[in-house]
This record gives structure tokens, sequence and C-alpha cells, in this order.
């Protein structure tokens, strides 16, 4: 089971404000502590904000980035990765609705030098970073676990991930950490006081000495508690020390022969598209076609490998993290909310009709059929609730699992008949439909879309009528043979005969 980390760990344990008691492990620190002043942050100070999956609670509710915007936050430093098994699944679409709003995007990396090596684990950031926004702020390495390593192993690591990162981006990364950890994890060292310093230090001013050779912090977190308009739960607060026409300067692009470089030059017209391949996707009719959302990073790491900028392993592994969550989240809300509401009914009136009428009303969404149980229980007071709950969840993921397993071989087979027959594929232009599309597209309407570059079979209906299996190797299947796309060249539009044809077979339904 894929674990989604709520929080930063070191949260849970660093009190809200540090203190010498907290901070106890030498001499030499305690003396420190005892002769150290504070300095008010400078009141041109700029705020920001650093978010993760936590800031979208029940993994469904969405950042409202022009509130933030709104508030007055100028920055968002976005959760990327986690050691090399975790990409945060909102990274790309909450990097780009940030940007959009006018607030400058960052990423980080939590590490967890106990798994993996320094240099994996940055290959691992960066190929994250290859599919955010460009220009951005630097990457930056999170800092807060030693992961049982001795100080000159825990710096050697740093020196290493620093190195890779360096290769792999073209960009000196940001250094996280708090206080007490540099002293005593990390030695006190000044090797790395060459590079921006994020500082985690819970306090409403600064101390006078600031750990590892560094004058002040670039960025300092000074609260994991604070509100935002536009974000639902409690979130981090910084300050960036400096004006906005210096935030703007330290925001950059890699640099070309790095691979995050070459992933944006070639991304950059995406970026510039106008918008008119926005507009198709709002016209193609949602409701029709296997009800199946892809997520917008899911199909931004399918068509990244398709236009040959991603390797497929990211799409397997990533991927697989983004349709484990999609098989546990896919929903049938509103049937739900309606059998509930009728359930209730029922019980209130003692009607058992309607109770059988609203469980029946639910039966296809796994969700609904528990409003309906809540008029059956007056007939079975003695069943185990909390045994059925966990048996509708179960067989509700066990479904929405076939089905995402279903989808992914029906877009194997679209792809690979467009491959069989030598047809190229814009996908820049599909990119900039993804991107611009909030809600992510249906598999019936990509479906659509590649029918209409190659007349073959209809998989869409194939989909629809229950004809194609669930493959367990659908994912691996599709990475492969998206491999094979033949890429038109760079700016190419979708088809207007192409685009006028799926709209209709949409509407059509």
């Amino acid at each position: 089971m894929l674990s989604l980390h709520r929080r930063r760990s070191a949260r849970k344990t660093t009190p809200a404000r540090i203190t010498a008691a907290a901070l106890i492990g030498s001499a030499a620190t305690v003396a420190t502590l005892v002769a150290t002043d504070i300095v008010p942050v400078p009141s041109w100070a700029l705020p920001g904000v650093d978010v993760a999956s936590h800031q979208h609670p029940g993994g469904v509710s969405a950042i409202d980035w022009q509130a933030v915007a709104a508030s007055g936050q100028k920055f968002a430093f976005i959760k990327a990765t986690e050691a090399t098994g975790y990409v945060n699944p909102f990274f790309s679409t909450d990097s780009f609705k940030a940007q959009e709003a006018g607030i400058m995007p960052g990423s980080y990396h939590y590490a967890k030098p106990s798994i993996g090596s320094a240099r994996a684990q940055a290959r691992y950031y960066a190929a994250t970073l290859a599919t955010g926004p460009q220009p951005s702020l630097p990457p930056v390495l999170d800092l807060e676990e030693s992961g049982g390593l001795t100080v000159a192993q825990l710096q050697q690591w740093v020196r290493e991930f620093v190195d890779e990162i360096r290769a792999q981006t073209g960009r000196d990364p940001i250094m996280y950490t708090y206080y007490s950890f540099w002293i005593d994890k990390m030695g006190d060292t000044t090797e790395f006081s060459h590079l921006p310093l994020w500082l985690a230090y819970f306090s409403d001013t600064l101390p006078d000495y600031i750990p590892g050779g560094w004058d002040e912090p670039t960025f300092w977190q000074y609260s994991d508690s604070g509100s935002v308009d536009g974000i639902q739960t409690k979130v981090d607060l910084n300050e960036y020390n400096g004006d906005d026409a210096q935030l703007q300067a330290l925001a950059k692009s890699s640099p070309s022969g790095t691979m995050v470089g070459d992933v944006a030059h070639d991304l950059a017209p995406v970026r510039e598209a106008t918008g008119e391949e926005a507009q198709v996707a709002n016209k193609i009719e949602q409701a029709t076609g296997v009800d199946i959302p892809l997520t917008n990073d899911f199909l931004m790491l399918l068509l990244g490998v398709a236009g040959g900028r991603i390797p497929p392993e990211a799409l397997i592994d990533q991927g697989a993290k983004e349709l484990e969550k999609q098989a546990r989240d896919i929903d049938t809300d509103e049937l739900a909310a309606q059998g509930a509401e009728m359930a209730e009914n029922a019980q209130t009136a003692g009607g058992e009709a309607q109770a059988a009428q609203a469980k029946n009303k639910t039966a296809s969404g796994a969700t609904g059929a528990a409003g309906a149980e809540t008029g059956a229980k007056a007939a079975s007071p003695h069943a185990s609730a909390n045994a059925q709950k966990e048996s509708r969840s179960h067989t509700k993921k066990a479904d929405n699992s076939r089905a995402i397993l279903s989808a992914l071989t029906a877009l194997s087979g679209a792809l690979k008949d467009i491959n069989a027959n030598g047809k190229e594929i814009p996908v820049d232009a599909l990119l900039a439909v993804v991107q611009k599309s909030p809600n992510g597209i249906k598999v019936g309407d990509l479906l659509k879309l590649l029918q209409t570059f190659e007349e073959s079979q209809d998989w869409n209906a194939m989909l629809s009528n229950g004809q194609v299996e669930a493959n367990p190797n659908a994912l691996q299947n599709l990475a492969q043979i998206a491999t094979q796309v033949k890429v038109a060249p760079a700016g190419t539009p979708l088809p207007p005969e192409a685009v006028q044809r799926a709209i209709s077979a949409a509407a059509a339904h």
C-alpha cells in the first residue's frame, strides 16, 4: 500500500518555538544559545508558503491559487519527491496553477539518507522537475533526517546529492534544514555556505547566530501552523529575505545540455500555446465514453514518454502511484449523495421499500451503497458496520483497478494502431490540452481524439462495451508502446478536422 506522507516528519516533534532545552546537544551549543541575540526579519521581506499533498485534504480538495495570490503570497515551494519511491501527485498541477496565478513556483525533495543513494534520489527528483514549470526557484534539498549516518557520512551524502542535482538541472540547490539539525547532525559544517539557505526556525525573530557559516538565510520558515486564504489546512509560512526583483532574479530555467533543461526546451511550444487547444478540451463532452478521469500529472508523464522527453521507467514508477491513488478515489459521489438522502428518509419513515430503492440506485457505486445501508440497518442491527465498510472499500478498489487497467489497455491499442500506420501525433498540442484542463481528461475523450489520427478500431466503443480485458501489465505495455510514437514537429497543432470530428462524436452521444 502506497503511503502518502501528510506532512514533513520533522514537524511532528519540533516545537512551535525552539528553545535551549530543545537544542541541547553539547556545551558549545548551549554556550552559543546563551550568547545569542535575536534579529528581526526585514519588514520588506516577501511572504510565501510551502505545500504538499497534505494541503489537499481527502486527496481531492484543491488549492485556490488565485486566492493564495490575492492574500499576498509571492512564492510557493511545492513538494515534488521523497526518497526514490514517492512523487507528490499534486506537484505538476499545483506548480502550474501557482505560476498562472502570479506566484513564483519552487519545489523540494524530502531526503531519506537511509533509503537509496544520494545520486539516485537527486536523479529521481530531477525526473519529476522535468514535468514542472520554467522558470522556477532553484531545486531544494530538504534535509531533516540523518538516516543513522555519522556526521562525516551525512556530509558526504549531501555532497553527492548537490553534485548530482547540479548535473541534472544546471543549478545550485537551496539547502533546507532546521537549526539544531545542522549543528548536531551536520557538525555545523561551513562547506555548503555558498548555497542559499532555507532555515526552519519557528519563532517571531531570527537568531543572531546562523549555523553553517551562512550570514543569513535566503528563506526563513517561521511557522508550520499558518492560515492562508485558498488553502483549507494549516500551512507552513515563510519569508524571502529580499525584494521582488531579487526573487525574480533567483528564479531561472535549467540550461540546455542538462536533462531538465533539454526537456524544458522541448516543452517550450506547449508553455507558449495561446490556449486554442484548451478550448477543444472544454468543448468535448465530458459525460461520454468511459467515466475514468486521467489526472494531468499522469497524462503529462504519458505524453512525455511519447515525446521522448521522459524515460518509460518514470511512467511505470510514478504513473503506478498516480493510478493507485485513483483506484482509491474514483467514486460515484452524486449517486452516493442521492442514495444516502433516500435511505435517511426511508429510515425516518420506516419505509423498507424506499431504502431498497436507494440501494438499487447506488448499486453502481460502492460508496453509494453505504447510503442505502443506513436505511437497512434496522433490519440487521447486529451487522458489523466496520466490516461492511471495509468490504465495500476493497470491492470498490478492485473494481476501479480493473477499470483503470482496461482503460490503459485501450490506450495501448489505440497508440499501437497509430504506430503501425506510421502516423505522427502532435504531442505538444495534446500536452497543451492537458495543461489547460484543470479537471483532467477522461479516457473516452482521449481515445476519440486518438482515433481521429488513424481510422482503426473504435477503442472507446470497445472499452464502453466491456470488450477490453484488464491486463495486469497494462501500464508497462503502455509505456513501451508510447516510446514508439512518431512525434509531429514541435508547434504542430491538432488537425482542425480531427478536432471537429472528436467534438461531433462526443456530441452525438
